[in-house]
């Protein structure tokens, strides 16, 4: 409900736990936190600016500038959920209505299929089947123009994906975004690389971990 959802978006769970803990604590959304591990980790070794989307339950981003994690004015940088893109009828919607896991659940339980050992067992997405390759090419195909609105922003020198799935998934994303980006209209936006992540789906837990040397 609204009202509940009021109180926890605007509560200082920093000033609270550091009250409880007696030890001084860090706050970054996930992704962002996921684009700092990537940076410290990933390919941040040779990259000096690059915009990066993390693929969980939800889409989330992060954005490096000049070897930084530039999180914006209030944190949220790179937030790239949001971002307005148009579905296959269309009309406007967001980037989070297509680039989540979410999406590939609802599709399957649309279907009547539950997923359950995807999520015990991570690394076995082998028997999803045709779902999946539906999933993938809807997801490549917005990130593709996330992509492209992003770098007619900044001059990024790369896009950087990674989600919560196996590393075979994120090659099959990675390839089918470089497909899709042929099929755009770049013209006046500099080549840029479409590359995946090193890090993984652990990248938000490290980044999180990080954050005291980050700061």
């Amino acid at each position: 409900p609204q009202d509940v959802m009021e109180v926890w978006k605007d509560t200082d769970f920093q000033s609270k736990l550091e009250a409880i803990s007696n030890l001084p604590v860090n706050m970054q959304n996930d992704a962002t936190a996921a684009c700092g591990a990537e940076l410290a980790f990933g390919h941040g070794k040779e990259l000096a600016d690059f915009v990066y989307f993390f693929i969980g339950t939800f889409i989330g981003g992060g954005i490096v500038l000049n070897h930084g994690l530039y999180s914006g004015r209030t944190g949220n940088a790179g937030a790239i959920g949001p971002m307005p893109v148009m579905n296959s009828d269309g009309k406007a919607t967001t980037l989070i209505d297509h680039a989540s896991i979410y999406t590939l659940e609802m599709s399957f339980k649309a279907k009547g299929f539950v997923l359950s050992h995807q999520w015990s067992e991570p690394e076995d997405w082998h028997s999803l089947g045709p779902l999946l390759d539906e999933w993938i090419e809807d997801t490549a195909r917005h990130l593709a123009w996330a992509i492209v609105a992003s770098s007619s922003v900044i001059d990024f020198q790369a896009a950087v994906i990674d989600g919560a799935f196996p590393s075979n998934i994120r090659q099959r994303i990675v390839d089918a975004i470089r497909v899709e980006i042929g099929e755009l209209d770049t013209r006046g936006i500099s080549d840029l690389s479409i590359l995946e992540g090193i890090v993984g789906r652990g990248a938000r837990a490290l980044g999180g971990a990080s954050l005291p040397l980050f700061s």
